[in-house]
C-alpha cells in the first residue's frame, strides 16, 4: 500500500511539475489582465478543458503510436528523459523553455483575441514536456486499472491548476518576480530529477532487452 501510494504521489508530482504553471503565470497574467472576472474565468475554463483533453489522448493513443513507428519503450525513456531534463535545465535557469513555447507563440498571445486553448493550452501548458511525461507513465502501466489511476491523476493534476491560475493575479504580487524563479528553479530541481529517473530506465531497460 505504501508502494503505491508513493508511485500515485511520484506520478502526480511529474504531471504538476511538468506542467510548470508558476513559469505560465506570468504570462497568463498579463494577457488577462484588462479581462473582466467572467470572461476571464470562462477562458481559465477553456484553457484547463484543452489541457486535459491533449494530455488524457496522448496517454490512451501513445502506445499505438509507438507501434506505428515502431519505436521500443527504452529508445523513447531515454529521449524523454533527454527532452524533459532540457525544460528543466530552463527552469534551474529561470528562463522559459523553447521546447515549450518559442518567441513567435508569445508574441502570437498578445495578438490573439481568444487564446485560452492556443498558444496557453497546448503549446505553453501542455506543450512536448508534458505529453512526453504522460505517453511515458502510461507505458509504464501494465494493467486497465492503472491507466484508469493515471487518468483520474491527469484530472487532479488539472484541477490543482485552476485555483493557481484563477488568483494568479494576487498570487504573482504576492511572489514577486525574485519568488516566481525561486519557485521555478525548485521545480525545475525536482523535474530534472524526474528526467535523470527516465533515462537512468531506459538504459537498464535497453541492456534487459539487449
Amino acid at each position: 500500500m505504501d508502494q503505491d501510494f508513493l508511485r500515485l504521489s511520484t506520478q502526480l508530482l511529474s504531471l504538476l511539475t511538468i506542467l510548470t504553471p508558476f513559469s505560465v503565470l506570468p504570462v497568463y497574467v498579463t494577457l488577462t489582465t484588462d479581462m473582466p472576472e467572467g470572461q476571464r474565468r470562462r477562458s481559465l475554463v477553456r484553457t484547463l478543458m484543452a489541457v486535459l483533453i491533449t494530455l488524457l489522448f496522448f496517454q490512451w493513443t501513445g502506445s499505438y503510436v509507438f507501434r506505428f513507428l515502431g519505436i521500443e519503450l527504452p529508445s523513447f525513456q531515454i529521449a524523454g528523459g533527454m527532452i524533459i531534463a532540457s525544460i528543466a535545465w530552463s527552469m534551474l535557469h529561470a528562463n522559459p523553455s523553447r521546447i515549450q513555447r518559442t518567441k513567435t507563440e508569445d508574441e502570437e498571445s498578445m495578438e490573439r483575441e481568444d487564446f485560452s486553448v492556443v498558444p496557453l493550452a497546448i503549446p505553453m501548458i501542455s506543450g512536448p514536456g508534458a505529453i512526453t511525461t504522460v505517453m511515458l507513465l502510461s507505458q509504464q502501466e501494465q494493467h486497465l486499472t492503472g491507466d484508469l489511476t493515471l487518468s483520474l491523476l491527469i484530472l487532479l493534476s488539472t484541477l490543482i491548476l485552476y485555483p493557481v491560475f484563477r488568483y494568479a493575479h494576487p498570487l504573482l504580487k504576492k511572489l514577486g518576480v525574485t519568488g516566481m524563479r525561486i519557485m521555478t528553479r525548485i521545480m525545475g530541481m525536482i523535474l530534472l530529477a524526474i528526467a535523470v529517473e527516465f533515462v537512468v530506465r531506459g538504459i537498464i531497460r535497453a541492456f534487459e532487452l539487449g
